[in-house]
């Protein structure tokens, strides 16, 4: 009887251990291979242009007395335009029709940039929580 339960504590033993020494590379190994990813679309993007602010439209009147707009606001005329916001002070910039597909590229490409800073900022907190894991449990293997 003291035989089977030696064998079973040390089968049981033997199956966390797997676990526990098969979770953790895998853990590390991801987390590496999506870092490795992430900086290589970081590296591309580094190529393009990049700008942070809106494309907006604003509806307004051009100052003619006999045009339209003057009359009707629903006849305004529209523009877009690039407001960024520098060192606490708010730019508004108009950008023509033939420029504004090179601007909404660059906001695009602004937001990719940091929609992989937030994606790397994941892998170094995962990272960080593996390593405090592991260091708990070689505080929980020394006492043992």
């Amino acid at each position: 009887m003291v035989g089977f339960a030696q064998r079973a504590s040390f089968c049981l033993t033997f199956i966390w251990l797997v676990y526990y020494v098969s979770d953790m590379p895998s853990d590390r190994i991801q987390t590496q291979r999506r870092r490795r990813r992430l900086r290589e679309h970081l590296r591309a993007l580094s190529f393009e242009p990049l700008m942070r602010g809106s494309l907006m439209e604003r509806l307004r009147r051009c100052g003619r007395a006999n045009c339209a707009c003057a009359h009707d606001p629903r006849r305004r005329h529209g523009g877009k335009f690039l407001t960024v916001e520098i060192h606490g002070r708010r730019y508004a910039l108009h950008v023509r029709g033939e420029d504004e597909p090179r601007v909404q590229a660059a906001i695009a490409a602004y937001t990719r940039l940091w929609d992989l800073v937030n994606e790397l900022t994941a892998c170094e907190l995962s990272d960080l929580r593996r390593q405090g894991r592991e260091r708990q449990r070689a505080r929980y293997r020394r006492r043992s």
